[in-house]
C-alpha cells in the first residue's frame, strides 16, 4: 500500500501480550472499505511475540507505523493510549479511532462512522465523538451477545445529559471514535482518569457533541486477558459470586470515579454553570452526609438505567463512611 494514501484519519491501537488475536484485528483494519488512514501502533513492553507481528504487518503496509519512546512500559491501557493519543496529535491527526487489540472491525466501519463523526462536528468543527455498539463474541468469535449495550444495561441514547456520564462511563473505547478539536480539549488525560474512553467521554458530554451509532461495526472479543471485559448486567448476583470482594472492589471503584471528577474539574475549569455545580457536587459527595449524598444524587441527576442499579449506588452512598474534609 502506497504512502501517499495516508491521511487525516488515524487509528490508534495500544498493545501488550496480544499475539493470540491481533493478526486478526490486523486484517480487518486492512480489510476496511475505506483505505485512506494511517496506523499507530504502541507495544507496552510485550514478552510474546506481540512486537514481532507489529513489525511484519508495518513492513507489508506504509500505513501502519510502530511508535517508539522514551516512556518504556506504562502498565496501564489508559496510559499507552494516552501515548498514542499525543503522537497522532503531533502527527496532524483530525479523525481519531481507538482500537482494541483482540477484536475484529466490520469493513465499513471506518466509513460508516467517519461520516457520522463529520456530521455531528458540522461546519464549525465542533469538539466531537461518536461510538457504536457491537457484538460481544469469545475467543472464537462466536456470539455470546448480539448487543454490547443491552448486555450492559446502558442507556448511551440519553448522553446529552452529560452528568451522567460522571458516575457511569457509557462511551467504550473500541467503538469511538472522535475529532481534534476535542482531542486538542482532552489531551493530557490524567493519571486519575479510570480509562481514557471514560474522560474522552466527559470531555465530549460537557464540552462539545457526543452521539451513539446503534449498528454494531465490531466484534468485541472476551477471553481470559481481557483488561476489563463485558460482564453481563446480572454478573453481581451470582450466586457463586464473592459478594463481599465484589462490594469492596465497588466501593474503590467508586471513589476512583469521584477521584477522576476532581481531575475533570481541575483540569477543565470553564463548564457551564449547571454542569459546573453537578462537578463540583460529585467531588465533594465522600465529605458529605449521607443525606447530602442522596440529595446529591437526586439534583444532579445520576440515576443509573436500572431499579437495581439504582438501589445498589444508593446502598453503597449510605454506607461509605464520611471522609475528612
Amino acid at each position: 500500500m502506497s504512502a501517499e494514501l495516508n491521511s487525516e484519519i488515524f487509528i490508534v491501537l495500544a498493545v501488550f501480550n496480544g499475539a493470540d488475536f491481533l493478526g486478526e484485528q490486523l486484517d480487518s483494519l486492512i480489510a476496511q472499505k475505506e483505505t485512506r488512514w494511517t496506523l499507530l501502533i504502541r507495544d507496552d513492553g510485550s514478552t510474546d511475540n506481540t512486537l514481532e507481528i507489529c513489525q511484519r504487518y508495518a513492513g507489508r503496509d506504509a500505513r501502519i507505523r510502530l511508535v517508539t519512546d522514551e516512556h518504556g512500559a506504562t502498565g496501564s491501557a489508559r496510559d499507552n493510549f494516552n501515548l498514542l493519543l499525543q503522537a497522532a496529535f503531533s502527527q496532524g491527526a483530525e479523525y481519531i479511532f481507538c482500537c482494541d487489540q483482540d477484536d475484529v472491525w466490520e469493513p465499513d466501519k471506518v466509513g460508516l462512522v467517519l461520516d457520522q463523526l463529520r456530521d455531528l462536528e458540522g461546519q464549525g468543527g465542533a469538539p466531537s465523538l461518536v461510538h457504536h455498539d457491537f457484538v460481544v463474541v469469545n475467543e472464537s468469535l462466536e456470539t455470546i451477545a448480539g448487543s454490547f449495550v443491552e448486555l450492559m444495561k446502558l442507556q448511551p441514547h440519553d448522553e446529552h445529559n452529560p452528568q451522567r456520564l460522571i458516575s457511569r462511563n457509557e462511551v467504550t473505547g473500541c467503538g469511538m471514535a472522535f475529532n481534534r478539536a476535542l482531542l486538542d480539549i482532552a489531551l493530557p488525560i490524567s493519571d486519575r482518569a479510570v480509562m481514557h474512553d471514560w474522560w474522552l467521554g466527559m470531555c465530549a458530554g460537557f464540552f462539545g457533541r457526543l452521539a451513539f451509532m446503534p449498528e454494531r461495526l465490531s466484534k468485541y472479543r472476551q477471553h481470559d486477558s481481557n483488561t476489563i471485559g463485558a460482564k453481563s448486567f446480572w454478573h453481581g448476583l451470582n450466586p457463586f459470586t464473592n459478594w463481599l470482594h465484589g462490594w469492596r472492589r465497588g466501593d474503590a471503584e467508586f471513589i476512583s470515579t469521584v477521584e477522576q471528577a476532581r481531575a475533570f474539574l481541575a483540569a477543565l475549569p470553564c463548564a457551564t454553570s449547571r454542569d459546573y455545580t453537578s462537578l463540583k457536587l460529585y467531588v465533594e459527595l465522600l465529605s458529605a452526609t449521607r443525606w447530602q449524598r442522596l440529595k446529591t444524587l437526586r439534583k444532579c441527576g445520576l440515576w443509573r438505567s436500572h431499579w437495581l442499579l439504582n438501589t445498589v449506588l444508593v446502598t453503597r452512598l449510605l454506607l461509605l463512611p464520611r471522609a475528612d474534609g
